[in-house]
């Protein structure tokens, strides 16, 4: 006998499921996407890349498993936390 809501519950409950699965892919991703890099940046020439694209308040710059990670608040006073290519400079994942 087919009970329509047992179906519907199920349902439900995988969407909810693969929604969750779905939303922790991309901090999984991003993890992966900095690996060793053989020519990284300066922190010097990181802070000044960050200051050109109105990043003016660096609180910390750190280096860590090929990425640049940056806090601090941008040319509006708005929070930023930034994970950056080491070697490119390029934006990996932003908060």
């Amino acid at each position: 006998m087919f009970n329509a809501e047992v179906f519907l519950f199920m349902h439900r409950a995988i969407l909810v499921a693969a929604l969750f699965a779905t939303l922790g892919a991309p901090a999984t991703f991003a993890e992966e996407s900095c690996g060793a890099v053989a020519n990284p940046m300066t922190k010097s020439a990181m802070e000044q890349s960050l200051v050109r694209r109105g990043y003016t308040q660096i609180r910390s710059l750190s280096l860590h498993n090929g990425c640049y990670e940056a806090k601090g608040f941008d040319a509006h006073g708005k929070r930023f936390e930034l994970e950056l290519n080491a070697a490119t400079g390029a934006i990996h994942n932003a908060e």
